[in-house]
């Protein structure tokens, strides 16, 4: 080893030493609560928890339905596999998110909803929906035609109300808790789920008339406040139109 490396071997150590000492000397001791306060940080950081989810959705104006009426019972299905995919595509959503507007609005319905049937409660199964997920689910569908999957799911390209928070898909509990049977499951892709065909399937036999008259009390509710349905579902329901969300709202991309 010649001279001039060997110079720089020790450099390179003992500025190295330096640093170390340095920098554990200029740590200053924390006191007991402080350490306490920075781990409960440091592990809110490395995980997905509800505060850190909270800051995108306030953010774009997006608020939990429960703060504005804690009586609406929310069951995410995208939070869980009890959806037409039959997996898990919210991992950390698990709150019913809505533009604030959109959310006092259906307050407005939840109060309504009470009033002419005391005890009964809206139920929500999707609320906002990231374009990320709007993707995997319309890419799920790819073998059913453009025109038929475009009555299912919205293409992502063009966007869902429910990326902009303001559309909801729901359904109604009696007083007892008990959903209310609507002839069709949600996600269902079957045309009996569709209000406009619910004469023919009621000439069929195949939806009784009671079963109508909740699809019924659902649009009734809705309609109090605005809430449009559209043809080919029934527990779907837009707070405006595509053109006054994007003047309106921003998109949610992603899963905070």
């Amino acid at each position: 080893m010649t001279k001039l490396n060997c110079f720089f071997l020790i450099t390179v150590i003992s500025v190295a030493i330096n640093y170390s000492c340095d920098s554990n000397l200029s740590k200053p001791k924390l006191p007991e609560k402080e350490k306490k306060e920075l781990k409960i940080e440091q592990i809110s950081k490395s995980k997905d928890c509800i505060e850190t989810m909270y800051k995108v959705p306030v953010e774009l104006n997006l608020i939990d339905i429960k703060e504005i009426n804690a009586t609406i019972l929310v069951d995410l299905k995208y939070g869980t596999n009890d959806n037409f995919m039959k997996k898990k595509l919210y991992h950390r959503i698990n709150k019913a998110y809505l533009q604030k507007d959109v959310a006092t609005r259906l307050s407005a319905c939840q109060d309504f909803l009470n009033q002419i049937k005391p005890g009964f409660k809206l139920l929500i199964y999707d609320a906002v929906r990231p374009v990320s997920v709007q993707q995997k689910m319309w890419d799920a569908l790819d073998s059913i035609p453009l025109k038929e999957r475009v009555k299912f799911v919205s293409n992502p390209k063009n966007r869902s109300l429910h990326n902009f928070g303001a559309a909801v898909d729901l359904t109604i509990c009696n007083e007892k808790g008990e959903i209310l049977d609507m002839g069709a499951g949600y996600d269902e892709i079957r045309k009996i789920a569709y209000p406009k065909l619910e004469s023919y399937f009621l000439n069929t036999g195949e939806l009784k008339p009671f079963q109508v008259e909740n699809r019924e009390l659902l649009r009734k509710v809705m309609r109090k406040e605005g809430f449009r349905n559209i043809p080919t579902e029934w527990w779907h329901f837009n707070a405006c139109s595509r053109k006054q969300a994007i003047l309106k709202y921003q998109v949610l991309m992603n899963e905070p």
